[in-house]
């Protein structure tokens, strides 16, 4: 177990490249409708599809709009435009199944305390079975409902530890003119492991508009959103820029900065960026994160923390992918000093 949390990210970066053997860059370069369709934003590819109407792309633009409820088909009050749910199987990797203390030792004034065996941390490969159900409904003409919920449970064979996931959301999306959005959303999650309970509610208002600029297609958002934990509150400013460049592919920016929460390491700064194209016909995404924590004291000792994460996922079949990640925190509290390895197989259901 040590020797595998001792990889590091260092060595997924490696092994992210290993899970590419031979690949050659992409035979034809992502024009900007195919880099759109890429990231993963309905939006940005109906906006690609709109400025750039490519032969055979109404159909899939139609499709697009009457998801946003742009297009009208007489009907009036709640129309339903889509609802579905899905279930598939879990396997990935988990450093922290039940949710201790990563380190096995702590630094209190030059003497060193053992942190008990009950509450350190268990990492191995965990099974189980994910769920997710979603509905779509026009409210008015531009104006949609979008409710979603998802719940996933995991077990430990090793270990014979369990957790278990839940979260919905609801949102109101209103569409603007020149292709201008306004998203309302709330909702709240909860998380179980064997020696922690996290329970998070969430309500956040959202402007994204879409512009054409250097050669690409973008869509620029800028957000609040306030956060409820079990002991604190915290509001953020979000921005995140999503992009369409010929020849390079989906790129993606997000920036979160958080206020400050005196007695709770809660996160001030998070920057991230990724990168998402085809290689012999795979989606194949790249992407790092940073994440700045801080607010809290351990023994009047002041923590700080900094994560670091760095990633690939890449699509082995129209339905399965495969993400490698490693991830590095270093604290100013040395016992959370942690490098973890994350391995998740992602499973898509037809439809």
């Amino acid at each position: 177990m040590r020797r595998i949390r001792a990889i590091g990210w260092r060595g997924i970066a490696l092994a992210g490249l290993l899970l590419l053997p031979g690949l050659p860059a992409a035979a034809e370069p992502p024009d900007r409708v195919q880099a759109a369709l890429l990231s993963g934003s309905s939006r940005l590819a109906g906006f690609a599809l709109m400025r750039d109407r490519p032969a055979g792309g109404a159909p899939l633009l139609a499709r697009l709009m009457h998801a946003e409820g742009m297009l009208s088909d007489g009907r009036d009050g709640p129309v339903l435009l889509w609802r579905g749910g899905s279930v598939r199987p879990v396997l990935r990797w988990d450093d922290n199944i039940n949710g201790g203390i990563p380190g096995d030792t702590i630094s209190v004034g030059g003497l060193d305390l053992t942190v008990a065996a009950a509450s350190r941390a268990r990492s191995g490969l965990v099974l189980g079975a994910a769920a997710s159900a979603g509905a779509r409904y026009r409210l008015a003409p531009g104006r949609v409902l979008r409710l979603s919920a998802q719940a996933m449970a995991v077990h430990s064979p090793r270990h014979d530890l369990s957790r278990g996931e839940a979260a919905a959301e609801a949102c109101i999306a209103q569409a603007l003119p020149g292709w201008r959005f306004l998203d309302a959303c709330a909702g709240h999650s909860l998380a179980r492991s064997d020696l922690s309970d996290a329970n998070l509610s969430w309500a956040a208002l959202r402007g994204t508009g879409h512009f054409e600029g250097a050669g690409g297609l973008h869509a620029l958002s800028l957000g609040l959103r306030q956060t409820w934990r079990g002991d604190y509150a915290q509001g953020f400013l979000d921005l995140s820029l999503d992009s369409a460049l010929p020849r390079i592919g989906a790129l993606g920016l997000q920036l979160s900065v958080g206020e400050s929460v005196a007695g709770h390491n809660a996160i001030r700064y998070r920057a991230g960026a990724s990168l998402t194209r085809r290689l012999a016909g795979r989606r194949v995404s790249l992407g790092l994160d940073w994440q700045r924590e801080e607010g809290s004291a351990v023994f009047g000792s002041p923590r700080r923390d900094a994560l670091h994460t760095l990633g690939v996922e890449v699509e082995l079949s129209p339905r399965l992918t495969l993400r490698l990640a490693g991830q590095r925190r270093s604290s100013t509290i040395s016992m959370y000093d942690e490098n973890r390895l994350i391995m998740d197989v992602g499973w898509r259901p037809r439809r």
